[in-house]
């Protein structure tokens, strides 16, 4: 099947049109792929960190209520007690990094021996440090993976400038081989054809057009191969008409046998001489 100059620049036209196209369905896999895979995480994330420094907080003002007042009865102590519960529950319900389930356990049971223990105890100083160091575990444990989601975020990025490039690359070749190579589809057979044109308006009956794959040119090309075929069947190598046939020319010659006279002219009457 011969290809066609429409069906060429149709062709052309789609490829640049499924470039774009590709470009746009890539950088927009990505970027849900970057949304995805950050937004949940880091919220939890910067979540349980929050809630570390709320439990720190609260600690050191349920210490310091305790000491001051010297009982857990107190309303400042109180307060605080109230607010590392609720941090602490929270916490419980936010775990989303491994290892972060035991810690919030710990801190659970450490809350219960620093409330249990008397203000100024060495346990109470002990469960005290303990509840420090696992909330601030847990703060670190989550900004750690705060960073390691960073890191997986500017992954994914760097592969969405990566192959948004080499789409964008392959796009721009593909634009600039259409660019110069079409115009040479339409205007190589037209130079063709005025060459022909040329040559034969000189006399050379002998040219011929290579005929086109495609179907607008072959139509000329081929109707003008024909025309120079039949121009070269009539005219002879010396610019003169070929007769179609023999019998014209037997037509118009006179035939005698060898070593005949010739035949006298006519007279001016049309009758034969003598």
């Amino acid at each position: 099947m011969q290809a066609t100059i429409k069906s060429k620049l149709t062709l052309g036209l789609g490829f640049l049109f499924l470039i774009i196209l590709l470009l746009s369905g890539v950088g927009t896999y990505f970027l849900y792929q970057i949304s995805r895979s950050a937004e949940a995480t880091l919220r939890n994330n910067y979540r349980s960190v929050a809630y570390a420094r709320e439990l720190a907080d609260a600690l050191a003002d349920l210490r310091d209520a305790r000491l001051s007042a010297g009982a857990n009865a107190n309303p400042a102590a109180a307060r605080a007690r109230l607010a590392f519960e609720q941090s602490l529950m929270a916490e419980q319900r936010n775990i989303t990094e491994p290892g972060e389930g035991p810690l919030a356990d710990s801190l659970a049971t450490g809350f219960r021996q620093l409330v249990a223990a008397a203000p100024a105890s060495a346990v109470a100083q002990v469960a005290y440090q303990q509840l420090r160091r696992q909330s601030a575990r847990v703060a670190a444990l989550n900004l750690h993976a705060i960073e390691q989601q960073s890191q997986r975020t500017r992954q994914i990025a760097n592969r969405t400038i990566t192959t948004l490039g080499l789409l964008a690359a392959l796009g721009i070749l593909a634009t600039f081989s259409f660019i110069f190579s079409f115009p040479d589809y339409v205007t190589k057979p037209v130079e063709e054809l005025t060459a022909g044109i040329r040559r034969l308006a000189a006399g050379d009956y002998s040219q011929r057009l290579p005929v086109p794959a495609y179907q607008e040119f072959a139509g000329v090309a081929t109707a003008f191969n024909d025309m120079a075929q039949k121009l070269e069947n009539y005219e002879t190598p010396d610019g003169t008409p070929r007769l179609e046939t023999d019998g014209a020319l037997e037509r118009t010659t006179v035939h005698r046998r060898p070593g005949a006279a010739a035949a006298p002219a006519p007279n001016a009457d049309g009758r034969p001489g003598v």
